[in-house]
């Protein structure tokens, strides 16, 4: 992704940690935008969600600053107002570059649509309505820019723990739906371009429908979205379970991890296809049991729940050495040597974003930098690496 540092406002003033406004996660619809990609296919799961505190991550609220961040430096680029309470800064330099690389590019297609027309719209964090399709549905688009019949939404994704595509998005596309229906008897939209932009995987991508085909699509919305409302129609489990806030009491999932951990031929011995079909549900399976536990850890621990067969106990821990053990060790003649380990050199990302980018540090230490092959992984057949070719040749027993 290009980023160019002078686009974004050189001499934005920012506040101490102090001084800096509090933060607001945004509010979420029943059938929110960012769910609809469980609630469109397990119905029930948006109304089970909500008999469960919706806790905050420390990623959920990462996220939660970068957007505030992002707002902040794209007002301050299209000189509309700003927060009262003040601008804010970023948490650390990684934020503010991956969040500078999303301002960039937004910038770049601000200036592409005015290089169209002077009567571009630009808003940023628009409200958007789609409750037309699905009931009392709404949400934020982060980014709108609309000009010559082109409408797009921009969203950024802060998180780096799974690569997000805007290709049949059903978030991005709630999003532009909503979009379009609060513009589109001002403007003459005839296209709608979803980009989704993940600056920590260096990752856009981008969909494009017609406006016939994205009204089309919202009515394959309206029944499901129908029963979701009501809590009605049939649990489904599958991926969309692994952030759904039920998933540790869905009798479903559990049902169904159960039934395919137990859907072996041979009572004895795993055969070829079993292993395989263990390696296709290991990564649901164990997101589910990690989910089970720490559900019943936090309910003894907060609410003293007890579970049939198990008790709270105190788990094991490291022993701590406070700061003050330092000069104890100095003053018994032990050297720094003994007492701290060996500085180590920064990796190539951090020290890529302390020095200036990719490009920099290419033309600083270039020579110097190798990517080893990785350790072999196993992947489905549908990954998009190329199989490994292996020399097996000193692999074999030479007494056979």
């Amino acid at each position: 992704m290009a980023n160019s540092p002078g686009l974004t406002p050189p001499n934005t003033p920012i506040l101490s940690p102090k001084q800096r406004r509090p933060l607001m996660a945004r509010a979420h619809a029943v059938l929110s935008a960012s769910g609809a990609y469980r609630w469109l296919v397990c119905t029930p799961s948006a109304r089970m969600e909500e008999q469960f505190k919706d806790e905050s991550s420390s990623y959920a609220e990462e996220g939660t600053r970068a957007h505030a961040y992002a707002e902040y430096l794209l007002n301050g680029y299209l000189g509309t107002s700003i927060d009262a309470a003040g601008p804010i800064e970023p948490d650390n330099e990684e934020m503010d570059s991956a969040v500078r690389e999303y301002v960039d590019l937004c910038i770049e297609k601000i200036n592409t649509a005015r290089a169209i027309t002077s009567a571009a719209r630009v808003v940023v964090e628009d409200r958007v309505d789609y409750s037309a399709y699905a009931p009392e549905g709404f949400g934020t688009a982060d980014m709108v820019i609309i000009a010559d019949g082109v409408l797009e939404v921009i969203d950024l994704k802060y998180g780096k723990g799974k690569p997000v595509s805007a290709v049949n998005n059903p978030q991005i596309r709630l999003y532009a739906l909503g979009t379009l229906l609060k513009y589109d008897f001002v403007y003459d939209i005839k296209t709608v371009r979803m980009t989704i932009v993940q600056p920590r995987l260096n990752s856009v991508t981008t969909d494009e429908l017609s406006t016939t085909d994205l009204l089309a699509w919202a009515e394959t919305v309206k029944a499901p979205a129908k029963l979701a409302y009501e809590g009605a129609g049939e649990c489904v489990s599958g991926p969309h379970c692994d952030f759904c806030r039920a998933r540790h009491v869905c009798r479903r999932l559990a049902e169904d991890m159960q039934a395919a951990m137990a859907d072996f031929k041979d009572p004895k011995l795993l055969g070829d296809a079993d292993i395989s079909h263990v390696l296709d549900i290991y990564s649901r399976a164990k997101s589910w049991l990690e989910a089970v536990r720490e559900y019943a850890l936090k309910q003894a621990v907060d609410y003293g729940k007890t579970w049939p067969g198990y008790k709270l106990v105190e788990g094991r821990s490291n022993r701590v050495i406070d700061a003050a053990a330092i000069e104890t060790l100095r003053s018994l003649g032990i050297g720094d040597d003994v007492i701290f380990k060996e500085p180590k050199m920064r990796g190539v990302t951090e020290l890529q974003k302390l020095l200036g980018g990719a490009k920099k540090l290419e033309a600083m230490i270039g020579q110097h930098i190798s990517k080893p092959p990785g350790a072999p992984t196993l992947a489905t057949l549908e990954d998009k690496r190329p199989p490994l070719e292996l020399d097996l040749t000193d692999s074999f027993d030479d007494d056979i």
